[in-house]
């Protein structure tokens, strides 16, 4: 299992008019380190037929994770609200990523 801290992420959110149908992703979230290297990806799709099977991680380390478009909103405002925040790689069956949180004390509100 890997589990990396992110540290910076960058955004591009598409357009495209009616071609925008030919291309999957609404948006993809680059995830980086403190050096601005690539560590991952966040892919924001179009609808469920382009997603593939499982998400990955590559033998560089890049692991890529997959939403559906609806779900930019609640990724963004933890890369935005939270800290740390992780991107962990998990192999078992179905190979899933995910972007996640520490653990944080009940009812700890937002801070100063």
């Amino acid at each position: 299992m890997a589990i990396i801290e992110i540290k910076k992420y960058d955004v591009a959110y598409y357009a495209g008019g009616k071609n925008a149908a030919g291309y999957p992703y609404r948006a993809i979230i680059g995830l980086r380190n403190d050096n601005d290297g690539l560590i991952g990806a966040a892919y924001f799709h179009n609808n469920a037929s382009s997603m593939p099977v499982a998400d990955t991680q590559r033998a560089s380390g890049y692991i890529s994770c997959h939403y559906l478009a609806e779900d930019y909103s609640k990724v963004l405002d933890i890369l935005r609200n939270e800290k740390p925040v992780y991107v962990e790689f998990e192999v078992r069956p179905g190979n899933i990523a995910n972007i996640r949180t520490s653990a944080e004390p009940v009812g700890e509100g937002e801070q100063d």
